[in-house]
């Protein structure tokens, strides 16, 4: 009987905490996955999906070394391994245990391994997004807990930003992209930062760079931020950083035995990227201004085009600077005032969405930083309207960005066509982009000096 009244006693407490709010919640956001999943199964998986197929295939037939090279790609048109070890070892786990639960449901089926074509296609399918849709859910948890000394309600809000933006479900559900990986392992080593765990943090951010290099632009503002949020214990950071890159190092030992040559060799091809445009088909401050509707057309020029005799390259990182250097300069001089939650996060916020606008080469996926950063901000401002309302039309706007880039089904009606590949469906996102990203910025600015 006192067992039952504990019991009780424990539900009604979890009740009385709103737990149950976010278990529903998390429910919700999980049946969505699951539907979108099953629809999304019923089409052909993008050409980034099938590298990620076919070099777990080849890591499990010959090794992780083979990834990199041509040699074993079942389709010509598919690219050698062209991310950090992280993709491969989580890939490759992943099949792994996808071909362990394929042996155990042939054997209790009784059927010839190799005979069921739903254990040979769609299972390994959804074995292959199963770690980036357990991503989203981390990350929802780290913003949650961000948000949860503003009261339970703020902070469920805040997770559902994460939870159900179209965007990123998109990403990691439907498209089966790798960037919910690495941004929850940076999101993470901003929570164990103000958690006082300076180690933990800098090696949780060693793991997002393991998975993918997209937040290097981000380094210099984490260190700085990290340096004034441990109370200027640069030794233990500086240590920290050595133990996590020998890590970093050792764990490239099961692809190479010289690791550091491989590293060196290997690093500069992942960072030059595939395509060799301004903007790989991210609706930026580039495409809006190399795709005005009846001025140019399909006219995306390479990095290395001069304007003004400097290379389009070099002018990306100019405005990069100028437009990040502010923020940076208020990170050192206001060290005191911008270690809190609010301003270390809008300061994130700005400089990921600086990076997607000006940086050469970016991708359309590579504004997905934005959003759990930006919603953790969200949830700790005090006047929320305007930043939720530009948090909105932010994940609109990349979610068409998104769509125009890839999508899986094929729509009977021409409209859609005719809409999505208009001159002016791209450029107008582009620009739309650009106007929210100068108001956040302005109210930015606002916000900060209001702290002096």
């Amino acid at each position: 009987m006192l067992n039952s009244d504990c019991i009780i006693v424990k539900v009604k407490n979890i009740i009385k905490r709103h737990y149950f709010v976010l278990f529903f919640i998390i429910s919700l956001a999980l049946i969505l996955r699951i539907s979108l999943l099953a629809w999304a199964l019923n089409f052909p998986n993008n050409t980034d999906f099938n590298r990620y197929e076919d070099w777990a295939r080849i890591a499990h037939i010959y090794s992780f070394a083979d990834t990199y090279t041509t040699t074993h790609l079942s389709v010509s048109k598919l690219h050698a391994n062209n991310q950090p070890p992280g993709t491969l070892y989580i890939v490759s786990g992943t099949y792994e245990l996808y071909i362990i639960t394929g042996k155990v449901i042939t054997k209790l089926k009784h059927t010839m391994p190799g005979s069921n074509l739903w254990i040979n296609t769609t299972l390994q399918h959804i074995f292959l997004r199963l770690p980036q849709m357990i991503a989203d859910f981390g990350m929802g948890f780290i913003v949650y807990f961000l948000v949860k000394e503003k009261g339970e309600k703020i902070a469920i809000i805040s997770a559902s930003l994460v939870l159900f933006n179209p965007t990123m479900i998109y990403n990691s559900t439907v498209w089966g992209q790798m960037d919910s990986l690495n941004n929850l392992f940076f999101l993470l080593a901003i929570f164990l930062a103000f958690k006082k765990r300076i180690s933990l943090s800098v090696f949780s951010l060693t793991i997002s760079l393991f998975i993918k290099f997209s937040l290097l632009p981000l380094l210099p503002f984490y260190f700085v931020f990290l340096y004034f949020v441990s109370g200027k214990k640069w030794k233990i950071i500086l240590i920290s950083i050595f133990i996590a890159f020998s890590g970093f190092v050792l764990t490239t030992y099961p692809i190479s035995k010289n690791p550091i040559v491989w590293l060196n060799r290997e690093i500069p091809l992942i960072l030059n990227g595939e395509v060799n445009l301004i903007t790989n088909g991210a609706f930026n401050f580039w495409w809006a201004i190399t795709n005005i509707p009846g001025v140019y057309k399909n006219a995306i020029p390479a990095p290395s085009q001069t304007f003004l005799k400097i290379m389009l390259n070099s002018w990306g990182y100019i405005l990069f600077i100028l437009a990040t250097f502010p923020l940076f300069y208020f990170q050192i001089k206001k060290s005191k005032l911008l270690i809190g939650k609010k301003e270390v996060f809008i300061v994130f916020s700005i400089v990921s969405f600086a990076v997607f606008l000006f940086l050469p080469s970016m991708h359309e996926r590579y504004l997905y930083p934005l959003f759990p950063l930006f919603a953790v901000f969200v949830g700790l401002i005090k006047s929320k309207k305007f930043f939720l309302i530009a948090y909105f039309i932010a994940t609109l706007l990349n979610l068409g960005n998104l769509v125009y880039s890839w999508y899986p089904a094929k729509f009977p009606d021409l409209l859609f066509y005719q809409i999505i590949y208009s001159p002016f469906f791209g450029w107008g996102i582009s620009v739309l982009t650009i106007i929210i990203f100068v108001m956040i910025y302005k109210k930015t600015f606002s916000f900060l000096l209001a702290k002096n």
